[in-house]
């Protein structure tokens, strides 16, 4: 599993510490066909799921397709994005990752 840590501020000024991770690609166990998952998790945001596709590469770039989907939709409503640490350089996590 590989993790990194923002600071999030939604409009009304509230912080959250996210912690998004994502898992290696794997067997689906319960495909009979080959195909692979891959685990996101942003515990701070409820977000604890499986992206799949029909081999390891494919389910990586899907999980990683949903995590700039979380991003934008978030981006849309006001929320802005900093390393911990540092208060004063908000992130372009879309133009940075994706």
């Amino acid at each position: 599993m590989i993790s990194s840590k923002y600071v999030a501020i939604k409009p009304g000024g509230e912080q959250l510490l996210l912690t998004i991770e994502l898992g290696v690609p794997e067997l689906d166990p319960k495909s009979d066909a080959g195909d692979y998952r891959c685990k996101i998790s942003v515990s701070a945001l409820g977000l604890e799921q499986y992206v799949y596709g029909v081999d390891a590469i494919q389910a990586y770039c899907l999980v990683l397709k949903r995590l700039k989907m979380l991003f934008e939709e978030r981006i849309s409503e006001g929320w802005t994005f900093y390393f911990p640490g540092y208060p004063d350089m908000e992130v372009d996590i879309l133009s940075s990752y994706f």
